[in-house]
């Protein structure tokens, strides 16, 4: 499981079932991360006795500078095992993976500004459609 997120980053392919289940064990994840940051949250709250003032000031206590490096460190693990993912599926179509990927993150954010939050979401779930579904090396094919 390590290899398949973490390693192979140049010259990994991927196939479609895969990526299905890698890209669904990374969304868990994430969850399973927020999550228990909510459940941390709630479970002081509810300590308190439900006191908003004193939940706000535990909340800023709790949100200190090694939390938030926790979480970045944890963010970008994610994020970075999903685009390799991403790269070893799209090399694995026939298309050049990391250059593909960053061509897809440019376009998703250039349409996330200029058009709006929900096509560049829209655009995001066809690519992942369009990854689970596309055949491996269907593009490039010697006829």
């Amino acid at each position: 499981m390590f290899r398949a997120l973490f390693k192979d980053v140049a010259n990994g392919h991927m196939a479609r079932l895969s990526y299905l289940g890698y890209s669904i064990l990374l969304l868990l994840l994430l969850m399973a991360y927020l999550l228990i940051v909510v459940l941390a949250i709630g479970a002081g709250e509810h300590i308190i006795g439900g006191d908003l003032q004193q939940a706000q000031d535990q909340l800023r206590g709790m949100f200190t500078i090694p939390f938030l490096i926790v979480t970045g460190i944890v963010m970008a693990l994610l994020m970075f095992a999903g685009l390799n993912i991403m790269a070893k599926r799209i090399r694995d179509i026939g298309l050049p993976g990391w250059w593909m990927v960053l061509a897809l993150i440019l376009f998703g954010m250039l349409l996330s500004y200029f058009v709006s939050q929900q096509a560049g979401s829209g655009l995001h779930t066809l690519i992942w459609i369009l990854l689970v579904l596309i055949p491996g090396k269907s593009i490039g094919k010697q006829a």
